[in-house]
């Protein structure tokens, strides 16, 4: 399936865009990267790839004027859903925040994006007291109705996880996705999905970001 994948990025990087029927072009996307193809999920996930960013409808936003794509068009931005008792995202967000600090002057946004399951309307206070528990300090927006999930990730799918991450260059395409669940650094031979997960993030974010 991945030979697959790099197989079919290198057809359509070598093939004129194609027109829609009316004669219009295609919508917007572009070659991925080879890190794209090796760090997201073949078999989930994947046909995103180079594909432009929805829009976001977040309710609102904690440590953070709202935000918008055109607000941070020429930044690398990470999105990562996440939500309180989810064992998964204890161990994926501190990660995320070193790379928040790591990352932040050379352009990088990382965005918590709060899902409460079931959807349901939750307090700024319980969200703040949440996030600071798992060691995360940067913007948090609210996406209590799973608007904005269902809009990137849940349409039309039947997708294992609802705790996706998305990496959005600074032209607003997506060029790295992981499907959910825990990715973070470790030594631990049982997480070697999760290390390899999150060393493809930083491989990406390296050439994202000017680095490589």
């Amino acid at each position: 399936m991945r030979t697959l994948l790099i197989v079919l990025a290198a057809l359509l990087a070598s093939s004129p865009a194609a027109a829609q029927p009316d004669g219009r072009a295609a919508p917007d996307r572009k070659q991925p990267h080879d890190f794209a193809l090796l760090a997201a999920d073949p078999e989930d996930g994947a046909e995103l790839i180079g594909r432009r960013a929805p829009a976001w409808s977040f309710e609102r936003w904690i440590r953070s004027a709202p935000l918008t794509p055109p607000d941070l068009r020429g930044k690398v931005i990470l999105l990562r859903w996440w939500t309180e008792g989810c064992d998964l995202c204890t161990t994926t967000l501190p990660g995320l925040e070193a790379l928040r600090k790591r990352y932040g002057r050379d352009g990088l946004v990382v965005i918590g994006v709060y899902h409460p399951k079931p959807p349901r309307a939750v307090s700024d206070r319980d969200v703040l007291a949440a996030a600071n528990r798992l060691g995360f300090r940067g913007p948090i927006a609210v996406d209590s109705r799973w608007t904005t999930l269902e809009r990137y990730w849940l349409a039309g799918h039947e997708r294992e996880f609802t705790s996706v991450s998305f990496l959005i260059d600074r032209d607003g395409l997506i060029q790295w996705v992981q499907a959910g669940g825990e990715y973070h650094p470790s030594d631990d031979p049982r997480h070697a999905r999760c290390d390899a997960d999150y060393r493809g993030l930083e491989r990406a974010l390296a050439t994202l970001l000017g680095r490589s």
